[in-house]
């Protein structure tokens, strides 16, 4: 069986602090410096993943009885590394990526993968592709969960793996449907080519985003890796908001730049259940 694949990247450096740090805000100083610094990033992720919304600094530093420039230093490391994402518009913070991968990991239980893999098989057994989920950050999409194709040849995307927004199907979906400060964000900065067929101008890529919004899904033949397409469906959590992409990813020869309409409806009509399970009430 023939596999493409990409290797999972590297988790980074740990998050440390230099030893023998002094924090200058007084009474906090004392208190903080009796907890390690992997306690202090360990009660941020907790403190975040308890809430039902984004926390701000001054509420994350109240709540640890820590000065807010030492909870910023550690939100900042974190982010750095994918555990907390920040909201563009207003600074605050939620749990990221690589937290949701780890807890994937430990518990299989209630979380957003865990709830789409019959749907993913199901689909897969339809259309007998890879199917893949996705997130997103403020910076780039990240693959969460991928169901393997029963075919030949096969796409192989490891849980972790990140691609620019403008050279993937999924990363389309995330710029029409997310927030518009991705979209600004983009449209503001330098479009790398991954192949010829990259799409590296930023008029034509606003063309593409307006394209995906109107019909309801994206596609990127050979955009980021020759000889492979992937087709894109939105996912949306309780409130509509945009959660990441539902898609089909195979080689050029099964998945044409012209999609058959069959494999589409599936794939939003996936995409659509998924977002039920999620908790959508449609958008």
């Amino acid at each position: 069986m023939a596999i493409i694949s990409t290797n999972l990247p590297a988790t980074g450096d740990a998050v440390t602090e230099p030893m023998g740090e002094e924090d200058s805000d007084g009474a906090h100083a004392e208190a903080g410096a009796s907890a390690s610094t992997s306690v202090i990033s360990l009660r941020i992720l907790e403190l975040l993943a308890e809430q039902d919304n984004e926390c701000g600094v001054t509420h994350l530093a109240d709540a640890l009885g820590l000065p807010k420039a030492r909870v910023h230093r550690h939100l900042t490391a974190l982010k750095q590394q994918g555990y907390v994402t920040q909201n563009p518009r207003s600074s605050r913070y939620r749990i990221g990526w690589r937290l949701f991968l780890l807890g994937q990991r430990l518990v299989r239980q209630f979380n957003a993968a865990a709830l789409a893999k019959p749907v993913m098989e199901e689909l897969r057994d339809q259309v007998g592709q890879t199917i893949v989920i996705t997130t997103f950050t403020d910076s780039e999409v990240v693959v969460l969960d991928l169901v393997r194709s029963h075919g030949t040849l096969e796409i192989l995307l490891n849980p972790g793996t990140k691609f620019h927004f403008h050279t993937v199907a999924q990363g389309k979906i995330a710029l029409a449907f997310g927030p518009k400060a991705l979209l600004d964000q983009v449209m503001k900065s330098p479009l790398v080519s991954c192949t010829p067929h990259t799409i590296v101008d930023h008029d034509r890529l606003l063309h593409e985003i307006e394209l995906v919004r109107k019909r309801g899904w994206a596609e990127a033949p050979e955009e980021v890796f020759m000889g492979v397409n992937a087709l894109a469906a939105p996912l949306h959590h309780n409130g509509g908001e945009a959660f990441g992409a539902l898609a089909i990813v195979g080689s050029i020869h099964y998945l044409p730049a012209q999609a058959n309409a069959a494999t589409v409806q599936a794939l939003t009509n996936a995409a659509a259940k998924i977002s039920s399970l999620l908790g959508s009430q449609g958008t």
